[in-house]
């Protein structure tokens, strides 16, 4: 009942995470409206009136990334990222919040372009998706344009969508950026201006003479690792570019939850036994990005609670010591795979958010002894 009550709060005074519910509700009473969904890549193929005009850039060979047999979570992890591309079309209706696409550039009925989106078209349900609706447009642009969305979870940014503005840059250097004006934050202003892209606010459904879309697969959880490299090269220079806030940086590094609606059970003790033994514990929300992102670079040792702020990883420098505390009911292995494809050394921790089950200082002595640190 909490979450569900969080959830309404969060809807209440959230108008991103409202739209979210309000998409899931009208998925519900009306589905998807008729609206077929097609891969640009299978429709390449096609002939005649389902020839779909598009150009391809920038493209990445299929691959397949297993993890060592004896990795430490005990069951080793493979994914196989398909081949993609960035993709030049003309005539798109989009929403500049996901990045959901319609293709229009066809006799037929307009259709949704699968690559747009990084998880299944029938998981439209779970993740509240937006399908644009072409009477709902309210603004034209022309020029290179590419989305640069507003999801309000910060792995999916991170790990996601950021590394879209980054191949759209790659292979159109003259694109420029749309957001959806409501949703945009200091980091897409920050990386617009660091890239040196002109960031334009824009209404929710636009229609655009010339998309730069970079095809997405069902990669969701599973970071490409040609965009974990761009991240982190973005990381060194977003860095290098600043005056740092500290003369020098901990090597051993907490990430604390304690002031998120999902704490580990106890979590304050956690820290206070960790901080006793060297660990320094920061709390994200309360610490600029670029303070972020120096603080992984320079840890050696990285601890903390499953959540989005252990997505900084992908700034973290190789062979980074990385300690998850891990909680069943809101688990999954995405941090875990950005360890093995970032080369860090990953060691999960069986945690538990309900109080008596694991102490504090089991938790701690668990945390020093798998970061090599002297145990007291």
């Amino acid at each position: 009942m909490g979450r569900i009550a969080n959830g309404v709060r969060t809807m209440l005074r959230d108008p991103v995470e409202r739209r979210a519910y309000l998409a899931r509700l009208k998925f519900l009473m009306s589905g998807t409206e008729g609206v077929q969904a097609w891969s640009l890549e299978y429709r390449s193929e096609l002939t005649g009136r389902f020839l779909v005009p598009l150009e391809r850039l920038s493209p990445a060979s299929e691959q397949v990334i297993r993890c060592e047999p004896t990795c430490a979570a005990g069951s080793p992890l493979s994914h196989l990222y398909e081949q993609r591309f960035v993709y030049q079309l003309h005539d798109t209706i989009t929403s500049t919040a996901s990045g959901a696409t319609l293709m229009c550039a066809t006799p037929e009925p307009a259709f949704f372009i699968r690559e747009s989106i990084a998880w299944p078209f029938e998981s439209v349900l779970a993740h509240g998706l937006e399908i644009p609706n072409p009477n709902g447009v309210e603004e034209r642009f022309t020029g290179p344009q590419v989305v640069f969305p507003t999801t309000r979870n910060y792995y999916h940014w991170l790990v996601e969508e950021l590394p879209l503005v980054l191949r759209a840059r790659q292979a159109v250097p003259t694109c420029g950026l749309l957001s959806f004006s409501t949703g945009i934050t200091d980091r897409h202003r920050l990386v617009a201006d660091h890239l040196g892209m002109q960031l334009t606010p824009a209404p929710l459904i636009v229609q655009l003479d010339g998309q730069v879309l970079p095809g997405r697969a069902s990669d969701s959880f599973f970071v490409h690792p040609d965009d974990l490299s761009m991240l982190n090269d973005v990381g060194v220079s977003l860095s290098a570019a600043s005056q740092p806030e500290r003369a020098s940086y901990p090597r051993l590094l907490y990430v604390s939850r304690s002031r998120s609606r999902r704490p580990l059970a106890d979590e304050q003790q956690l820290e206070a036994f960790l901080s006793a033994a060297g660990f320094e514990v920061v709390h994200l929300e309360d610490t600029p990005w670029i303070e972020q992102i120096r603080l992984f670079q320079n840890a050696r040792v990285i601890a903390g609670p499953h959540g989005a702020g252990l997505s900084t990883l992908v700034f973290a420098r190789p062979g980074t010591i990385v300690i998850e505390l891990t909680v069943g009911y809101m688990f999954n292995r995405c941090f875990e795979w950005i360890s093995h494809v970032g080369g860090h050394r990953y060691l999960p921790i069986e945690a538990d958010s309900q109080p008596g089950v694991v102490t504090p200082e089991d938790l701690g002595r668990a945390v020093l002894a798998l970061s090599e640190h002297p145990i007291n």
